[in-house]
Protein backbone atom coordinates (compact mmCIF):
# COMPACT_ATOMS: atom_id res chain seq x y z
CA UNK A 1 0.00 0.00 0.00
CA UNK A 2 1.49 3.51 -0.83
CA UNK A 3 2.24 5.49 2.34
CA UNK A 4 1.38 8.62 0.86
CA UNK A 5 -2.93 9.34 0.67
CA UNK A 6 -4.36 8.94 -2.84
CA UNK A 7 -7.23 11.43 -3.42
CA UNK A 8 -10.13 10.21 -6.13
CA UNK A 9 -12.67 12.62 -7.22
CA UNK A 10 -16.18 10.85 -6.78
CA UNK A 11 -18.54 9.23 -4.38
CA UNK A 12 -17.13 8.27 -1.22
CA UNK A 13 -19.81 6.35 -0.12
CA UNK A 14 -20.24 5.26 -3.82
CA UNK A 15 -16.37 3.98 -3.53
CA UNK A 16 -17.39 2.27 -0.03
CA UNK A 17 -19.98 0.61 -1.93
CA UNK A 18 -18.45 -1.11 -4.61
CA UNK A 19 -15.33 -1.89 -1.90
CA UNK A 20 -18.39 -4.18 -0.04
CA UNK A 21 -19.57 -5.28 -2.72
CA UNK A 22 -16.43 -7.04 -4.28
CA UNK A 23 -15.25 -7.56 -0.63
CA UNK A 24 -18.37 -9.47 0.01
CA UNK A 25 -18.36 -11.55 -2.74
CA UNK A 26 -14.31 -12.50 -2.31
CA UNK A 27 -15.65 -13.56 1.13
CA UNK A 28 -18.36 -15.85 -0.15
CA UNK A 29 -16.09 -17.29 -2.61
CA UNK A 30 -12.69 -17.69 -0.56
CA UNK A 31 -11.77 -21.25 0.19
CA UNK A 32 -12.27 -21.68 4.56
CA UNK A 33 -9.25 -20.97 5.86
CA UNK A 34 -7.34 -18.88 3.22
CA UNK A 35 -6.54 -15.48 2.83
CA UNK A 36 -8.41 -12.64 1.03
CA UNK A 37 -5.51 -10.42 -0.23
CA UNK A 38 -5.99 -6.66 -0.69
CA UNK A 39 -3.44 -4.67 -2.86
CA UNK A 40 -3.10 -0.98 -3.59
CA UNK A 41 -0.74 0.45 -6.46
CA UNK A 42 -0.61 4.06 -7.70
CA UNK A 43 1.07 5.69 -10.89
CA UNK A 44 0.71 9.32 -12.25
CA UNK A 45 -2.79 8.85 -13.78
CA UNK A 46 -4.42 5.54 -11.90
CA UNK A 47 -4.86 3.82 -9.04
CA UNK A 48 -5.45 0.09 -9.15
CA UNK A 49 -6.83 -1.79 -6.55
CA UNK A 50 -6.92 -5.79 -6.29
CA UNK A 51 -8.22 -8.12 -4.95
CA UNK A 52 -7.22 -12.06 -4.68
CA UNK A 53 -8.62 -15.26 -2.85
CA UNK A 54 -8.46 -18.97 -3.08
CA UNK A 55 -11.22 -20.69 -4.28
CA UNK A 56 -13.14 -21.88 -7.42
CA UNK A 57 -11.85 -20.70 -10.68
CA UNK A 58 -14.56 -18.66 -12.77
CA UNK A 59 -15.96 -21.09 -15.17
CA UNK A 60 -14.99 -20.18 -18.92
CA UNK A 61 -18.60 -19.83 -20.03
CA UNK A 62 -18.95 -16.90 -17.84
CA UNK A 63 -15.90 -14.95 -19.24
CA UNK A 64 -17.57 -11.24 -20.33
CA UNK A 65 -20.78 -11.80 -18.35
CA UNK A 66 -20.02 -11.39 -14.52
CA UNK A 67 -20.36 -7.99 -14.36
CA UNK A 68 -23.91 -7.68 -16.03
CA UNK A 69 -27.29 -7.45 -14.16
CA UNK A 70 -28.27 -10.87 -12.75
CA UNK A 71 -25.82 -13.01 -13.61
CA UNK A 72 -24.30 -15.51 -10.67
CA UNK A 73 -21.97 -18.12 -10.61
CA UNK A 74 -23.15 -19.70 -7.23
CA UNK A 75 -24.05 -23.25 -7.61
CA UNK A 76 -26.84 -23.19 -4.83
CA UNK A 77 -28.10 -21.07 -1.99
CA UNK A 78 -25.84 -21.74 0.92
CA UNK A 79 -27.67 -19.22 3.32
CA UNK A 80 -31.48 -17.56 4.12
CA UNK A 81 -30.68 -14.15 2.41
CA UNK A 82 -31.55 -14.65 -1.37
CA UNK A 83 -28.89 -13.94 -3.88
CA UNK A 84 -29.79 -12.08 -6.86
CA UNK A 85 -26.84 -11.22 -9.10
CA UNK A 86 -26.72 -7.66 -8.82
CA UNK A 87 -23.34 -7.38 -6.72
CA UNK A 88 -20.63 -7.57 -9.42
CA UNK A 89 -23.24 -5.30 -11.54
CA UNK A 90 -22.88 -2.31 -9.22
CA UNK A 91 -19.40 -2.48 -9.04
CA UNK A 92 -18.98 -2.21 -12.55
CA UNK A 93 -21.50 0.74 -12.32
CA UNK A 94 -19.45 2.45 -9.63
CA UNK A 95 -16.37 1.93 -11.53
CA UNK A 96 -17.35 3.23 -14.58
CA UNK A 97 -19.31 6.17 -13.24
CA UNK A 98 -15.83 7.69 -11.96
CA UNK A 99 -14.56 7.23 -14.96
CA UNK A 100 -12.50 3.65 -14.62
CA UNK A 101 -12.75 0.24 -14.93
CA UNK A 102 -12.96 -3.38 -13.65
CA UNK A 103 -12.75 -6.38 -14.37
CA UNK A 104 -12.10 -10.50 -13.42
CA UNK A 105 -9.58 -13.05 -14.10
CA UNK A 106 -8.60 -16.96 -13.09
CA UNK A 107 -5.59 -16.18 -10.63
CA UNK A 108 -2.30 -17.28 -12.67
CA UNK A 109 -1.76 -20.03 -10.26
CA UNK A 110 -5.70 -21.87 -10.99
CA UNK A 111 -6.16 -21.72 -7.16
CA UNK A 112 -8.36 -18.84 -7.24
CA UNK A 113 -9.74 -15.09 -8.23
CA UNK A 114 -8.21 -11.76 -8.74
CA UNK A 115 -10.77 -8.81 -9.08
CA UNK A 116 -9.05 -5.76 -10.39
CA UNK A 117 -10.69 -2.32 -10.10
CA UNK A 118 -8.95 0.83 -11.94
CA UNK A 119 -9.73 4.18 -11.16
CA UNK A 120 -7.81 8.08 -12.12
CA UNK A 121 -6.69 9.59 -9.54
CA UNK A 122 -7.27 13.42 -8.65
Amino acid sequence: IPSEPILLAGGPDLIAQMLDKLISNAVDFHRTGSSIDLALARDKQYVTLTLSNEGPPLPAEMAGQLFQSMVSVRLRQTDDEPHLGFGLYIARLIAEYHAGGIRAENRKDGAGVVMTVILPVF
